[in-house]
């Protein structure tokens, strides 16, 4: 008993459910293997129509344009959700819409993931490409076949075809003959199918809504086949070359959004109080921001813009102690500092550069800024040595959090160029 191919919505929602779960091999590659593995997004439109087919949805002229929309929302979601999702688990945080948020306001992944979903989307259209030939068929067939019984031409097949071409005189453009005279012309009990498959494979060739029989494709099916792959790979390489194109200027207008941001922010004026800590050392710290007790240690302090049930904070921290080194040794205790910093063999570490300037009270600083790649939160660490007469401070910095503050960096500038050392009556 066959059933009735009715049940449009129901189908569209198995087409969904298809299309994510065709998405499966395609995200697991991206998060656990660390890789991009655009080739497999093609399985999602043949999950989408297959779920839609195992649904019973009905077939007419309007399922091409289905199977597109759902393959598109489902390399969408798949992108934009589960990846960020899966990537925040496998990095130990929790995953909710905040979390999910949080991630995107990081410019390296939301450029990234952007590239990253414009290419997988050019693999999935191609693979609905070769699903659209397959539903076409079914339209015009009224029957199921499966994709790869299109590809497969039997010797039998061609000389039953070549027999019906042969008696109508339809091998070229002018002598084209119209689909219903051809079928008639078929001794076949799977004629449609058969007619079908020699037009998915260029056999039979279109002209002007007539068909003819293209003798050379029949007699070299692979140097068709080949001048098909020359030309798909063709249009491949220009859609990833303007993907490309997009990405840049994506990343560009991201870069100097950021800048804007900066300019603005270094252009408000931010209020300081100064600090001072065991009659050692003062410095300036914003007037809107709290010092983090419980995590204070001897001689170290951590400061936050906010302290919220997170419990993220202590986005800027200062410490100081006594070192080997007085004021005019500066570069031994630089060297000694770019060895300790040397010594981390982090694989994370993509990049370190130091850099050097006086403080507004004349004291030596040493910068270093260290870039680490992660798939999930990549982060940049700020530390500035600041070198004292038989001591030192450093105030350390992460990008992490910097969802928190705006341009931490400028607030800890501040910070190292009103930094002072003082020689107190407490001060040995």
């Amino acid at each position: 008993m066959e059933v009735e191919e009715n049940n449009r919505l129901l189908a569209i929602l198995c087409s969904l459910l298809g299309g994510l779960i065709g998405c499966i091999p395609w995200v697991l590659a991206y998060v656990y293997g660390n890789m991009i593995v655009a080739l497999l997004a093609v399985f999602i439109a043949m999950a989408a129509w297959k779920a839609y087919n195992l649904a019973h949805g009905k077939v007419d002229k309007y399922v091409p344009v289905i199977i597109v929309i759902v393959s598109i929302i489902s390399v969408t979601i798949a992108t934009f959700v589960i990846i960020p999702a899966l990537l925040l688990f496998k990095e130990g945080h929790a995953f909710n819409i905040s979390a999910i948020k949080e991630l995107y306001e990081y410019g390296t992944f939301t450029s990234g993931i952007t590239r990253d979903y414009l290419v997988s989307l050019l693999f999935t259209i191609l693979g609905i490409s070769g699903v659209i030939t397959n539903m076409n068929n079914q339209i015009r067939t009224g029957k199921k076949v499966n994709l790869m019984d299109y590809t497969n031409i039997s010797d039998e097949e061609k000389d039953v075809v070549h027999k019906a071409f042969l008696k109508l005189g339809a091998f070229d453009k002018y002598s084209a003959i119209e689909q219903k005279t051809i079928l008639d012309n078929i001794e076949d009990d799977n004629k449609e199918i058969l007619f079908m498959k020699f037009v998915s494979n260029g056999i039979i060739k279109s002209y002007k809504k007539k068909y003819y029989y293209s003798e050379e494709v029949a007699m070299n099916p692979g140097k068709a086949n080949l001048k098909r792959t020359f030309k798909i790979v063709g249009w491949v390489i220009l859609a990833l070359i303007l993907i490309s194109v997009i990405a840049a200027i994506y990343g560009s207008n991201t870069d100097t959004s950021s800048a804007k941001r900066t300019t603005d922010t270094q252009s408000n004026d931010i209020e300081y109080n100064e600090v001072r800590q065991d009659n050692k050392i003062s410095y300036l710290v914003p007037s809107d921001w709290v010092e983090v007790e419980k995590y204070r240690k001897d001689n170290i302090y951590y400061y936050t813009p906010s302290i919220d049930k997170t419990g993220y904070s202590g986005i800027i921290s200062v410490r100081y102690g006594d070192v080997d080194y007085s004021t005019n040794e500066f570069d031994e205790f630089k060297k000694t500092i770019k060895e300790f910093i040397d010594e981390d063999d982090d694989p994370a570490l993509i990049s370190l550069n130091t850099n050097e300037f006086k403080t507004e009270f004349g004291y030596n600083v040493l910068e270093i800024v260290a870039e680490y790649k992660d798939d999930t939160y990549p982060t940049t660490e700020y530390m500035y040595y600041i070198l004292g007469d038989k001591t030192y401070g450093l105030v350390y910095l992460t990008d992490y959090y910097s969802k928190y503050v705006k341009e931490p960096k400028k607030t800890a500038y501040a910070m190292v160029n009103q930094f002072k050392f003082i020689r107190g009556e407490n001060y040995e």
